[in-house]
């Protein structure tokens, strides 16, 4: 197993950078660590480079654009059982309002967004994150009605430590996308859980306790081995 990772793993010294891989050839299962698997940012480049030569790889390229394409993240968590809520994908501010009233949360469909939200709870708010999110209304957004509160959570293969209502959503995710780590943004309503959104990580996030889990996982994962990329 080939371990390929931006982060400082210090109990993982046989990482390799990213930098390096893209100019290998090497053959083996590889595992992406890596804070961003956006679309045409380094994590999304490593797993295309070991498909390209053949690798198993986790995670896959196409699982790293459908989960930061914020439609389709929804489509394909809601297709695998992970509790979501409607949404809709325009740029017209009256058929948000029509749809969903206030407060509505806005997501960026554009490919250029870091995955974040904002909360519209009026006319003019709304109206500001079409115009932000939709990068001067040359792209839609896709919005959700919010109906409860919003919690953010870190999560590293699919833990994020809250052993609450967001946690199951973690866990589920991580079965269905497989990215090692990101930000989640989840809706609590009602005593449910529903996934909204994800976003990047920063390095500076990660905390010495993160890191243990991933050298944790990491191991758990090669003992694992050639089963956990067959499933």
């Amino acid at each position: 197993m080939l371990i390929v990772s931006n982060v400082n793993l210090t109990e993982n010294d046989g990482a390799m950078k990213p930098t390096r891989f893209l100019n290998s050839s090497v053959r083996d299962y590889v595992l992406n660590i890596n804070n961003d698997y956006r679309y045409m940012k380094m994590g999304y480049y490593v797993s295309l480079h070991a498909e390209v030569l053949g690798n198993p790889v986790v995670p896959r390229s196409e699982n790293a654009i459908d989960a930061y394409r914020h439609p389709i993240l929804l489509i394909k968590a809601a297709k695998h059982g992970i509790p979501t809520l409607p949404y809709m994908v325009t740029d017209s501010a009256r058929q948000l309002i029509k749809k969903f009233g206030f407060p509505i949360l806005i997501f960026a469909v554009n490919p250029f967004s870091n995955g974040g939200y904002r909360i519209a709870n009026n006319e003019t708010a709304l109206y500001r994150a079409l115009r932000s999110f939709g990068l001067n209304h040359k792209f839609t957004v896709c919005a959700q009605p919010l109906r409860g509160k919003m919690v953010s959570v870190k999560t590293v293969f699919g833990k994020n430590g809250c052993h609450g209502l967001s946690e199951e959503i973690s866990r589920r995710f991580y079965e269905v996308f497989k990215l090692p780590i990101c930000r989640l943004h989840i809706q609590e309503c009602d005593g449910k859980a529903y996934l909204c959104g994800i976003q990047k990580i920063e390095i500076e996030e990660l905390t010495a306790a993160d890191l243990k889990l991933i050298s944790e996982e990491i191991a758990q994962i090669s003992r694992i081995g050639e089963k956990y990329w067959l499933r």
